[in-house]
């Protein structure tokens, strides 16, 4: 009796090539910049706003800002058996095997950074994300990003070739 292929349903999860951090810095420091302006004093009575003024706006903001830090830090791309989930702060995308012609990179408008991107069969491009720099090894890691995605693609190809026969 043949053996049965073994099907590997994991999911390989891979951090957006993108600096987060940076993303997560300018939230923290709009708030700053905008708590900086609520506790300042008024410039025609020179008063200054009282907690009990301001708390009910700020502490809903923070929740929002932190909510939206925590989007951000847990965006990722994950391949699996059915084709990459692409999951952003604000919406998740998935592209089917099937779909994706091929994975291109390609430089920033401003030549600053290198732009990761994956063209569809019918011509439309995804973007995956961004490596800032114009260092060669930026754009390396950025090859190393688009690499792995290959070889994860190759993979679960392979596997549902052998599933298939």
């Amino acid at each position: 009796m043949p053996e049965e292929p073994e099907v590997d349903d994991v999911v390989r999860a891979h951090k957006v090539p993108m600096l987060r951090w940076w993303i997560i810095a300018g939230i923290v420091g709009a708030f700053a910049v905008s708590f900086q302006q609520i506790t300042q004093p008024d410039y025609n009575t020179n008063r200054r706003a009282t907690p009990d003024e301001w708390l009910w706006v700020v502490v809903p903001a923070v929740a929002m800002l932190g909510y939206g830090a925590w989007r951000v830090w847990r965006s990722r791309i994950e391949a699996g058996p059915a084709g990459l989930r692409i999951v952003r702060a604000t919406e998740t995308e998935e592209i089917a095997w099937e779909r994706l012609a091929r994975f291109e990179l390609r430089p920033t408008p401003n030549r600053a950074g290198t732009l990761i991107s994956a063209r569809l069969d019918d011509q439309r491009v995804v973007k995956l994300g961004t490596v800032p720099g114009r260092r060669p090894k930026h754009r390396a890691r950025a090859e190393a990003f688009v690499a792995a995605l290959e070889a994860d693609r190759a993979h679960f190809t392979r596997q549902r070739e052998l599933l298939e026969t």
